[in-house]
């Protein structure tokens, strides 16, 4: 059974996620030549503030654009 683990951090719809999790499943069933039902997919969210690139907390990426 094929598993997706998406990382990201938190602000995204709902819709946007069911998107992007159709979207993947897609893709592994063609890639994959396996059934959709066999295909799982799991977002992980995490608060900006706990999450960083270089160094800086993406809360403060955030208030830099």
């Amino acid at each position: 059974m094929p598993e997706i683990v998406v990382y990201a951090v938190e602000g995204r719809s709902d819709e946007q996620k069911a998107k992007l999790m159709k979207k993947l499943t897609e893709a592994v069933v063609e890639s994959f030549d396996v059934d959709a039902e066999r295909v799982v997919v799991s977002i992980v969210e995490t608060k900006a503030v706990n999450k960083s690139r270089g160094g800086v907390p993406f809360s403060e990426l955030n208030k830099k654009r």
